[in-house]
């Protein structure tokens, strides 16, 4: 079973916004992965360029004798997974300006919250979606997945959050136009084809 653990996370933060930190840099070593005959450890730091958690490095140690690493063997390895998952452990949330808390804690006062306004709703699918982008997970999937809703709702949430100025660093005009596109298509009424009134043919 794959057990990651978390090594020299450094003392120093970044403020992403949303009342987000996260840690500048960290070691994350991962065992026990399947297919793997050692220990994967990997240097992962926040780029602020990129604006999300990278890998710095990637190291796979072997076993032992009997064991060796092939370019098989480190094509298994997943380093997006490690990326994402040791960064939550060093992302903290404050929230309206409260005691930090960290990304677990944060989550399960997300999902102990019920009876959101649309207001309070598009608030935290932004913070949601910040962290979200910060450790490299599929935003709109996470936001979807912690406020318990359809993916096409998380979209208009977030649609919306960008028409208030909430997110206009994180959701790109071209994203925001796809966004505005397919909550269009959502709203507008399906036809069925051929189902249209009939037009002259050509050549008719």
């Amino acid at each position: 079973m794959s057990e990651l653990a978390l090594e020299s996370v450094a003392p120093s933060r970044v403020d992403v916004g949303d009342g987000i930190s996260i840690a500048t840099a960290w070691d994350a070593v991962v065992t026990g992965e399947p297919g793997i005959p050692g220990a994967v450890r990997i240097a992962a730091e926040y780029d602020p360029v990129l604006r999300r958690a990278v890998a710095a490095s990637v190291r796979l140690d072997r076993s032992g004798e009997g064991d060796e690493v092939t370019a098989l063997t480190l094509r298994e390895v997943r380093v997006q997974w490690a990326v994402a998952t040791s960064a939550m452990r060093v992302v903290s949330v404050s929230r309206g300006g409260g005691e930090s808390k960290s990304f677990s804690a944060y989550l399960d006062d997300v999902r102990a919250a019920g009876g959101r306004t649309t207001e309070e709703a598009i608030t935290e699918a932004v913070v949601l979606y910040r962290i979200a982008a910060t450790v490299n997970l599929a935003p709109l999937k996470f936001v979807a997945n912690e406020l318990e809703v359809s993916v096409s709702t998380a979209t208009r949430l977030m649609a919306k959050a960008r028409q208030q100025g909430l997110a206009t660093d994180l959701i790109t005009r071209e994203t925001y136009n796809r966004m505005q596109e397919e909550q269009q298509r959502m709203m507008s009424p399906h036809q069925v084809p051929g189902s249209g009134p009939a037009g002259p043919s050509i050549g008719r």
